[in-house]
């Protein structure tokens, strides 16, 4: 029965990659550069003489692996390497994963290889956040675009593209998964719980109820500020450049009613989702100049969301007796964007 459906999947597949990345084999080489020349001619009267200029731009990149699946199809977890040139200035993990969530392009496809990734998924990363080994992915619903993934030998083949692909990487030593920022929602589309991905490939089930939280979750490093990701949590006071933030968790699905039970509340929760706010600790983080609100001008009526420049929230918000709780995307240690929760 597997043979039969990895041999399907890698077929049906065969019609959906993208034309995009460099291809070649496997390898082990680690960098590599590009070079781009550009050549001006220039006439000097009354001597009719050619003088050549040439321009030499040199890139600096790195070459990693990205895995599609591969084999006879007896074995849905088998999969083959396939090099990609990434810049090596930026965050290579982050870009390994754009390259393989574009697809095996249309030469690697006619070796024999298949993947739920195509260009039709090639925007699907939200954010990629590694914190003390802990890799976080963060990925827009999938469900739409891969529905066959929920099968046995669909969620095998494409856990071990992600696996191998991201495992490269010595400074990962395990990775959660997510969809819309929750663990449960990815687990749960695979038909299973919450997991986190070991070095050796195994998923683990025991991971944390606080590490299950949404977003970038509600454990972060040590300190006054937060690293780059997508936090949940009330602003305490609001200022021209920054804000006092109370960081909470928010669980929605499985995760939140792990977390109820835990908590001695009603478990499953009303509306399927719960706020954990053990901690009375405050953050104080700079708001990005530019930073933009999603603003709910009636907090019991989603329709009413609009965005709004940073300053028009602080002059909004003062006036309104009730503060909906709210998502703060930071990066490059600045708040660049807040959105307000709806809640039932």
């Amino acid at each position: 029965m597997l043979v039969c459906a990895l041999t399907a999947f890698i077929l049906i597949t065969a019609g959906c990659g993208s034309n995009g990345g460099t291809t070649a084999g496997s390898s082990t080489t680690d960098t590599t550069a590009t070079t781009a020349s550009t050549t001006t001619s220039t006439t000097t009267e009354p001597i009719s003489t050619t003088t050549t200029t040439t321009t030499t731009t040199v890139v600096e990149g790195k070459v990693v692996q990205v895995y599609f699946s591969g084999g006879d199809g007896s074995d849905c977890s088998a999969v083959e390497p396939f090099d990609r040139t990434v810049a090596s200035s930026g965050d290579v993990i982050a870009a390994t994963l754009d390259e393989l969530v574009a697809g095996p392009t249309d030469e690697e496809m006619a070796t024999g290889v298949g993947s739920f990734f195509s260009a039709d998924t090639s925007d699907v990363v939200t954010s990629v956040m590694v914190n003390d080994g802990l890799l976080l992915i963060d990925f827009e619903d999938l469900r739409p675009l891969i529905p066959n993934a929920s099968t046995s030998c669909g969620s095998m083949a494409l856990l071990s593209q992600l696996n191998a692909t991201l495992l490269q990487f010595p400074e990962v030593d395990s990775i959660i998964y997510q969809i819309d920022g929750s663990c449960a929602l990815f687990a749960n589309w695979l038909q299973t719980e919450c997991f986190s991905v070991g070095r050796d490939g195994e998923q683990n089930y025991d991971v944390p109820i606080n590490e299950q939280a949404s977003g970038s979750g509600c454990t972060p490093p040590a300190g006054d500020g937060l690293p780059a990701g997508r936090w949940f949590g009330y602003v305490v006071d609001a200022q021209s450049d920054q804000v006092e933030f109370d960081l909470a968790c928010w669980f929605n699905g499985t995760a939140a009613a792990l977390a109820a039970a835990e908590d001695g509340e009603e478990s499953p929760p009303p509306n399927d989702y719960y706020v954990r706010n053990e901690n009375d600790v405050t953050r104080t983080l700079t708001v990005d100049e530019a930073a933009e609100v999603s603003w709910l001008p009636t907090p019991g009526d989603p329709a009413t969301q609009t965005t709004i420049s940073y300053s028009e929230f602080l002059e909004s918000r003062s006036d309104r007796p009730f503060q909906p709780g709210v998502w703060l995307t930071v990066g490059d240690q600045k708040i660049v964007v807040i959105e307000e929760q709806y809640v039932p």
